[in-house]
């Protein structure tokens, strides 16, 4: 009967092979196994860039001068404000005006120099602050004219987000040469956007 048991037993700890026998009895191994593994993706189209908003800019009611005179601007309202929600390929903006006239028909202030001298210390910043993207260049001093200038220039691979240029109050200049005669003026900015860096 001893013999018996004896050998039921050791049958026993063969089959249960999942352990060695220590000093302390049977150990046993934890199972492993491998996690299964899975992937996320996501697609996401490039949409145009676009041009949301562009400055104006006043220059108030001034006095008339026999001399050459340069006149500040009294007000420049609203940035120049640029979205670009993907696109990879860079972008630019560009300004040129039209020539100061009175009206329809009306007199032209002749040789006048419309420009503008960015003073602020952030001229273009990112509308998020958590933007991860290389800001665009911005050429705050340019002298304005019929022929487009850039502005704003983003690389390849730039810009990306939406981004704003700001300027001052009197950050614009509107140089009149002598013999031009009074009168109210205006000229028209086109600001243009490309879907290319300049």
């Amino acid at each position: 009967m001893k013999k018996m048991l004896k050998n039921s037993l050791l049958i026993g700890a063969a089959i249960l092979g999942i352990g060695s026998i220590g000093a302390g009895g049977l150990e046993a191994k934890a199972a492993t196994t491998t996690p299964p593994t899975t992937s996320a993706t996501a697609t996401i189209t490039p949409q145009p860039v676009m041009l949301k908003s562009e400055p104006g800019i006043a220059f108030g009611t001034v006095d008339s001068s026999a001399d050459d005179i340069t006149y500040k601007s009294t007000a420049i309202t609203g940035g120049l404000q640029v979205a670009n929600p993907g696109e990879p390929t860079g972008w630019s903006v560009s300004v040129a005006d039209s020539p100061f006239t009175a009206g329809t028909g009306g007199a032209t202030l002749k040789n006048a120099q419309l420009s503008v001298a960015d003073s602020s210390t952030t001229p273009v910043k990112a509308d998020d602050a958590d933007n991860v993207s290389t800001l665009p260049t911005f050429t705050g001093t340019t002298p304005i004219s019929s022929a487009p200038v850039t502005v704003l220039n983003a690389a390849a691979g730039a810009g990306v987000g939406s981004f704003t240029a700001s300027y001052e109050p009197t950050d614009a200049s509107l140089a009149v040469p002598a013999g031009n005669i009074g009168g109210s003026y205006s000229s028209t900015l086109t600001w243009t956007l490309a879907n290319a860096p300049a």
